[in-house]
């Protein structure tokens, strides 16, 4: 990428700034456990950076390091750097074959954070734009036009892009499916129909037994203010499954200490859910207040443990895990190790127990069981009990094969 920069005539000056946010995201990299870059990757980076604001609320330092990220990602995606890509669009569906976009949009904001929305939007608006050129709307739309939109898709977008749009666009008919909005409202029909060029095999979840993860657990130092807050931050993790996006976000006003229990809103999902606030956690969230939260007047539960005290920033608490590790003589070593892996792992111990698994993605906050079922593919035991016992095959068999 700076090579392609200085090919470009950048200044000298432009490529610092250029590599500044790169070594900060190559920190928030290590820290949180991500081996290889992706856009998704470089998403959470600055969602974590920048708390998930709305691109029109940035400063113009923070517009400069979406840019950054932006080139960066298209150079790992296409092998090169579109020139209108900084600020994303104000994107609308007008009249009425825009409505029922407009409809979708607006449920899957309560289930996706703002940078995925707006590349949901970013994508059916490619549909969209094909319906209206093409004269038709969602009623009038046949096979024969779905493949004619597939083509124009092959000719226009990279293998990447392509399968991105159809991914969402296999969502959006999901949906139009189950209100009975288009011509053919048969779902396996269009699932047929929009399929993906490369087959993409999701990858499989860090996890640590509950023997590792408490062991981590024990090797946290609390005999200073910071190690007070991390093993509070890392309990909420451990027990819960909180993202961390949540844990660094949770607020005085969350804490129901009259009855005993965390009630929150997902950042991720917008989902609210309540928790039992056990004696264990309760308690690590009360020492660390009391003797280890710096006495400044903000209202997030857990801030930076050295001066000037601030908000937390994401990749705080994944260096610090990273370190409690090493202290416990937990090898990492090809699995991640922040605090998403002890989300991971509280799913499949549970699964483990036998826990059902409405009863996990409750817990999780999933907006959806099938998110779940993601995990059933690293619990062995749960894999045991699909295994099939091998048919038994008579001697005469084989004799009948090769005589």
């Amino acid at each position: 990428m700076e090579a392609y920069l200085r090919t470009m005539m950048y200044k000298d000056s432009c490529i610092v700034r250029y590599n500044h946010t790169w070594d900060h995201l190559a920190e928030f990299m290590k820290a949180n456990g991500y081996e290889q870059y992706s856009r998704e990757v470089g998403d959470a980076f600055l969602n974590a950076w920048h708390e998930e604001k709305d691109y029109k609320q940035l400063t113009d330092r923070q517009k400069e390091r979406v840019r950054h990220i932006d080139v960066l990602s298209d150079m790992t995606e296409l092998g090169e750097v579109r020139r209108s890509h900084v600020m994303p669009k104000e994107i609308t569906y007008p009249g009425e074959l825009g409505e029922p976009f407009t409809l979708f949009i607006q449920e899957q904001s309560r289930l996706k954070a703002a940078s995925s929305l707006q590349r949901y939007k970013e994508r059916i608006y490619n549909l969209y734009a094909y319906l209206a050129d093409s004269g038709k709307t969602l009623a009038d739309f046949t096979v024969r036009d779905a493949t004619a939109f597939l083509e124009m898709l092959d000719k226009a977008k990279g293998a990447v892009d392509r399968d991105n749009i159809v991914m969402t666009t296999r969502v959006f008919l999901r949906s139009m499916c189950e209100k009975g909005l288009l011509l053919d409202n048969r779902e396996q029909l269009w699932m047929e129909v929009f399929k993906l060029k490369r087959v993409r095999a999701r990858k499989l979840p860090s996890v640590y037994t509950e023997e590792e993860v408490e062991a981590v657990i024990a090797a946290i130092d609390r005999t200073h203010p910071q190690g007070k807050r991390d093993y509070a931050m890392v309990l909420l993790a451990a027990r819960y499954g909180l993202r961390i996006s949540d844990i660094i976000g949770l607020r005085f006003c969350n804490l129901d200490w009259e009855n005993n229990r965390i009630s929150l809103v997902q950042q991720k999902t917008g989902k609210r859910v309540t928790l039992p606030l056990s004696e264990e956690v309760g308690g690590a969230i009360i020492e660390y207040i009391r003797y280890g939260r710096p006495q400044i007047d903000l209202p997030f539960v857990f801030i930076k443990a050295h001066a000037p005290y601030g908000e937390l920033k994401a990749t705080g608490l994944g260096s610090s895990l990273g370190d409690w590790m090493r202290a416990a003589g937990i090898d990492s070593t090809g699995r991640k190790h922040g605090p998403h892996a002890l989300r991971h792992s509280l799913a499949t111990n549970l699964l483990g127990a036998n826990q059902p698994i409405p009863v996990i993605s409750e817990i999780l906050g999933h907006a959806t069981s099938e998110t779940t079922t993601l995990y059933t593919r690293v619990s062995v035991d749960m894999l045991r009990q699909c295994a099939l016992d091998v048919p038994f095959v008579s001697s005469s068999f084989y004799d009948n094969l090769y005589g």
